[in-house]
């Protein structure tokens, strides 16, 4: 199951910018990027932060000890673990995430993750295209309200041409 789990494909420049825009973080708030790969979501957030003149406190999950390494060594906070056994800690304004989308294991990382958030706290996930035709994932009552998608071929740099979009989630406790 970890195996599938570590399918990584890194997310591209464009599609992390594209999902902190749409999160619009503001100064002072706690972001968790669960399964953070190589960090490319946190990059996006310090472009982000630099260019809106704000600090954020990022924190990332990582299984992979060289992506969290490597993630480490740009300056982020990353603990090394899998994300699936972390014990939710409820005090994250935002959880910004690409989790891995083999099959319908992405549910479980959005489900998981939600479980972070404060209250009033909003998770925004770039997922699969079949998350809102084939799954029904994607729907009011489910703590969901918004599904935008991504232009065709986003992740085609990284070696996948799966259509995608971005989700916004709320917090269990909403």
């Amino acid at each position: 199951a970890v195996a599938r789990d570590l399918q990584f494909y890194r997310t591209p420049e464009a599609a992390a910018d594209e999902l902190v825009n749409r999160a619009g973080p503001c100064d002072g708030a706690r972001i968790l990027e669960p399964s953070c790969g190589d960090g490319a979501i946190l990059d996006a957030l310090r472009r982000y932060a630099t260019k809106n003149r704000l600090s954020l406190r990022a924190t990332g999950v990582e299984y992979d000890a060289a992506r969290a390494e490597a993630t480490r060594a740009k300056g982020y906070g990353v603990m090394q673990a899998n994300f699936l056994q972390v014990q939710p800690d409820p005090v994250f304004d935002f959880v910004l995430m690409n989790p891995p989308f083999y099959g319908k294991h992405y549910q479980k990382h959005v489900e998981h993750a939600r479980k972070f958030l404060k209250p009033g706290g909003v998770l925004y996930a770039i997922l699969p295209i079949t998350a809102v035709t084939d799954h029904e994932y994607i729907k009011p009552g489910r703590g969901c309200d918004v599904w935008r998608d991504l232009p065709p071929g986003s992740f085609s740099e990284s070696g996948t041409n799966i259509n995608t979009g971005i989700a916004r989630f709320f917090s269990v406790n909403d």
